[in-house]
């Protein structure tokens, strides 16, 4: 199966005491898979130099742990969002550390949602600016790891500004057709451990030996996933399936 693979969180729930709670108890019980959670406290940082009490007291909690790797939020409006706008988010991040006089109190890099999937040469100007900025900032170590979010197959050219891409994030039912039509198998030169596949709506009929199929027809994509078989609200929530998934992710 080559490498292990890797769990992807998109982290959008809310931190409330003990909210994160299954989340941190995954990435105890699986001390040899690898996390990559993106949190978001506000579409981005937020507004204020650091994020609301409930984050200040959990984020430390995550990004103390050897095997995760915790993303800041960033919106980039398909490369059309003021450039500006988002250097201001990276560098709020970066600060964290500091003023929080906390290092656990930071992100190791940024996760740019809303990518391009059509090449333009004034985006792909756009995105490796931002990537050199994150690679540069000590403020996101230790990775400075960068994802870019197209949400499907961009064009090939953009991979090299992004450590991570995520090729899909849909539903199911939408994920085996593209698997079908041979979508994923057209990346030019795709490196299974530089991709990542975000899958919701997974029927509730799809459990045990059959999610482990599900798994691995989607790690013939990715390396890195996530599951879910919520079809609402599936990143605000754990679903009731979630240590089932990431007990499978461990042994696939």
């Amino acid at each position: 199966m080559g490498p292990k693979a890797n769990v992807f969180v998109p982290l959008y729930v809310y931190p409330s005491p003990g909210a994160w709670k299954p989340l941190e108890q995954v990435v105890e019980a699986h001390p040899s898979l690898n996390f990559t959670i993106v949190i978001n406290p506000g579409n981005g940082p937020g507004p204020n130099a650091l994020p609301d009490t409930n984050y200040t007291r959990e984020i430390p909690k995550l990004s103390a742990y050897q095997n995760v790797c915790l993303l800041g939020y960033v919106a980039t409006t398909y490369g059309t969002k003021n450039i500006s706008l988002v250097r201001k988010d990276i560098d709020t991040y970066a600060s964290w550390p500091a003023l929080g006089n906390n290092l656990n109190l930071s992100v190791s890099g940024i996760f740019f949602d809303e990518t391009p999937q059509e090449f333009n040469t004034s985006y792909q100007a756009y995105y490796e600016e931002l990537t050199e900025l994150v690679k540069q900032s000590k403020g996101l170590g230790p990775s400075n790891f960068v994802v870019h979010n197209p949400g499907a197959v961009p064009d090939s050219r953009y991979l090299a500004a992004a450590d991570s891409t995520v090729v899909f994030e849909d539903t199911y039912t939408n994920f085996l057709k593209r698997n079908k039509n041979h979508t994923f198998t057209r990346i030019p030169d795709s490196n299974r451990s530089a991709l990542c596949t975000i899958i919701h709506s997974v029927p509730e009929n799809i459990q045990g030996a059959d999610l482990k199929r599900l798994i691995r027809a989607v790690r013939t994509v990715s390396d890195e996933i996530f599951l879910t078989h919520l079809d609402t609200g599936y990143y605000a929530s754990f679903g009731p399936n979630w240590s089932d998934f990431v007990n499978l992710m461990a042994t696939s």
